[in-house]
């Protein structure tokens, strides 16, 4: 795993070519000011200052996909898990494939059996599946998932969290297979007409990673599953009520 993490380091230094000392030109955009500045702090070995840096170059450019790589690798270095696999995530689903920071960014997810493939963006309600491969499972073959979100202090009807739910197929009769929703914490969630065998659990709330669980489905029954703080790493203060 360290080889790994100082290969992308070494990458992401030779892509970048962090300075040991941020410039003061003027005429350097806020957004390549901040990146150098994150750079040179990663070369000192600060990740958390590179962190931080990161994600203000982020907030004024987030679609960047050599700021959000490199905030996954900062992130990786620090050993926070979660969020370097949603940063990663999101280069493999929106780096060009040729580009080495989509290339590093699977082999790292890979590593760390957090390999995600892209899919299309969904809407609230949306079915990412593979529905070829779902078609060809007998409905007696099929089951279904019910659960609930639940997090202290929050509820739909005061403070809408939007969190989203997918089911990954991760076995070798599944691994195919995809299905997501979208829900309010404190919410409701169903997945109907699922191929009976093993799967990941997953939501997630922009960046962070709330659940990751391994779920099994059996074929004509209904699995209850209920998502709560305490099944999560996250904080149970990480959704203050908005200030009225």
């Amino acid at each position: 795993m360290r080889i790994l993490l100082l290969a992308a380091a070494v990458l992401l230094a030779a892509c970048q070519q962090p300075p040991t000392h941020p410039p003061v030109t003027s005429g350097v955009s806020p957004v390549a000011q901040l990146r150098a500045e994150g750079d040179a702090l990663m070369a000192r070995g600060d990740h958390a200052g590179a962190v931080e840096k990161f994600r203000q170059a982020i907030d004024l450019e987030p679609a960047s996909v050599p700021l959000r790589f490199a905030l996954g690798i900062a992130y990786s270095f620090l050993e926070r898990q979660p969020e370097a696999v949603a940063q990663l995530r999101w280069v493999v689903a929106n780096a060009s494939a040729e580009s080495a920071e989509y290339q590093e960014a699977r082999r790292w997810l890979a590593r760390v059996g957090a390999l995600v493939e892209p899919r299309t963006a969904p809407g609230r309600s949306d079915v990412a599946s593979s529905e070829a491969a779902a078609k060809k499972a007998e409905p007696a073959a099929q089951g279904s998932i019910s659960g609930r979100t639940q997090w202290p202090g929050v509820s739909p009807a005061e403070h809408r969290v939007p969190v989203k739910i997918v089911i990954i197929g991760i076995g070798d009769a599944t691994r195919d297979l995809q299905q997501r929703t979208r829900v309010y914490l404190g919410e409701h969630f169903e997945f109907k007409d699922v191929p009976e065998g093993q799967y990941r659990l997953v939501g997630v709330f922009d960046d962070q990673i709330l659940w990751d669980q391994s779920i099994a489905i059996k074929a004509g029954k209904q699995t209850e599953v209920t998502l709560t703080q305490s099944a999560s790493s996250v904080p149970a203060n990480t959704f203050p009520l908005p200030a009225r």
